[in-house]
C-alpha cells in the first residue's frame, strides 16, 4: 500500500507524463487492432495430396548411373539357404544386376560397410534376427527382420548438391520453419521426402 501511495504522488506530480504513457498505451493497442482488422490474412489449405505410389521402383535403382559398380543388397545370415532365396527375389524385383552379398554375423557386415566406399555401394541390409541352427532351417512363424541403411544419399538432385548427408530423422519439422506450406509436393520435402524418394519404403513392399 505504501508503494501504491508513493506511485500515485508521484504520477499526480508529473501529470504530464501519466497523460502521454495512458495516450501512447491506446494509440498502441488502437493500431494493433486496427492492423489485424485492415491486413488480409492469407489462409493456406487443408491439402489433400494424392497416395504416393510403393510400386514403382525409382529409376536410379535400376540405373545407377551416378556409381561405376552395381548396387548390393546385403543380408545377414549367410548360411541361411531360404534367407538368400528371400533377397535373390527382392533383387529380381529391384534390379537384375544388382548384387547380392551375405554376411554371416551383423558384425561382420558393420566391419565391411566401414572399408572405403562399400557404404556407398550398398543399397540395404536385410538382417534377420534369428539363429538359424542349420542352412536348410526354415523360417519362424514370427519372422523378426530389420533393414539397415547407410547415411550416404543414394539419390541427390540439382538442389541438394550442397546439402550436407543427413537423414535428419531427429526433426519432425525442417530445422528453419519458412512462411506459409512447408512444400507444395505430395512428399511433403523435407525431411519426409527422404524416406520416400531414397526407397525407405520400397525395399519392405518388394
Amino acid at each position: 500500500m505504501i508503494l501504491l501511495w508513493k506511485n500515485f504522488i508521484l504520477k499526480r506530480r508529473q501529470w504530464i507524463t501519466l497523460v502521454v504513457e495512458v495516450i501512447l498505451t491506446f494509440i498502441f493497442g488502437a493500431t494493433v487492432l486496427a492492423t489485424r482488422y485492415f491486413i488480409i490474412i492469407k489462409r493456406f489449405g487443408p491439402y489433400d495430396f494424392a497416395t504416393l505410389s510403393i510400386n514403382h521402383v525409382p529409376s536410379y535403382i535400376r540405373a545407377p548411373v551416378n556409381l561405376s559398380h552395381p548396387w548390393e543388397l546385403a543380408y545377414v545370415p549367410s548360411k541361411s539357404t531360404v534367407v538368400r532365396d528371400i533377397v535373390e527375389n527382392v533383387k529380381q524385383g529391384l534390379n537384375t544386376n544388382m548384387k547380392v552379398v551375405g554376411f554371416p554375423t551383423e558384425g561382420a557386415f558393420e566391419d565391411y560397410v566401414r572399408q572405403k566406399n562399400n557404404s556407398k555401394r550398398v543399397l540395404a541390409a536385410i538382417v534377420f534376427n534369428h539363429n538359424f541352427k542349420k542352412s536348410d532351417d526354415p523360417l519362424p512363424l514370427q519372422v523378426d527382420y530389420y533393414l539397415r541403411f547407410s547415411g550416404f544419399y543414394k539419390h541427390t538432385s540439382k538442389g541438394e548438391l550442397y546439402i550436407r548427408d543427413d537423414w535428419k530423422t531427429n526433426f519432425l519439422f525442417p530445422p528453419v520453419s519458412p512462411v506459409g506450406p512447408r512444400n507444395y509436393d505430395a512428399n511433403g520435402g523435407s525431411p519426409g521426402e527422404q524416406i520416400f524418394d531414397h526407397t525407405y519404403l520400397n525395399i519392405p513392399v518388394v
